[in-house]
């Protein structure tokens, strides 16, 4: 015969049950859910972002860095000393890019390509150079915003950069789809020796998926002051 103590401890531990055990099959049901569901999280987010924003927002509000650039400087040519220019740290805004042809306008351009900047504008890698160079400029930006129309450009199209420095004119003589996983194509156009824009973003703008496909689009130096990197 079982004591009124034990009766006791057993209608608590009935009560204890009765609560804990829904809890944890919620708990490791909400896991199951979530871990199932995070390959796609992103996606969604980002198509989201495209179906309910202004794709082509021009904005740099939480802006980090310094803004470097104030305006056009009226600088269209020439030569300029590089020790007399500041070089960009990472986060900083150094100029803007306008490709009227398919709607970009005063885009901001940030220095550094990581996942903070790249919510602020069209970002440059470290690993490329300023214009003015002689070299290559490569430049990055999502495709579910300040890049999603750029898949839409066509060769011989105008590309504006103004720089806090100068101003400079490109034209779009190439455009490719990469994997980059792949292939290295588009190196010799940004380490090479001669002064070229190249943007990319992911391909295509509607995949439900991280794909390893970028679009590049290659533009040859048109008008700008060249940097004497030695001066």
């Amino acid at each position: 015969m079982r004591t009124n103590s034990e009766l006791n401890r057993n209608r608590k531990n009935y009560r204890v049950s009765f609560w804990v055990l829904p809890i944890a099959f919620f708990i490791i049901g909400y896991l199951i859910f979530y871990f199932a569901l995070t390959p796609i999280i992103g996606p969604v987010k980002s198509i989201y972002s495209l179906a309910f924003s202004n794709v082509n927002a021009v904005t740099t509000d939480g802006f980090q860095g310094k803004d470097l650039f104030s305006g056009k400087t009226g600088v269209y040519d020439g030569v300029l000393k590089a020790s007399e220019i500041h070089f960009p740290y990472v986060g900083d805004k150094w100029g803007t890019l306008t490709i009227e042809s398919i709607g970009i306008k005063d885009m901001p351009l940030i220095y550094g390509d990581n996942t903070e900047n790249l919510l602020q504008g069209a970002c440059m890698s470290e690993r490329s150079r300023l214009p003015g160079y002689g070299s290559g400029t490569l430049v990055a930006a999502h495709n579910y915003n300040y890049f999603h129309e750029l898949q839409n450009i066509e060769e011989g199209v105008d590309v504006e950069v103004e720089t806090y420095y100068g101003s400079y004119k490109y034209k779009v003589y190439r455009t490719e789809i990469i994997d980059v996983y792949q292939s290295k194509s588009y190196w010799d156009e940004v380490y090479g020796d001669k002064e070229t824009l190249v943007l990319y973003t992911c391909y295509p703008n509607n995949a439900l998926r991280s794909t390893p496909y970028r679009f590049f689009v290659f533009c040859e130096f048109i008008s700008g002051p060249k940097i004497d990197e030695y001066n």
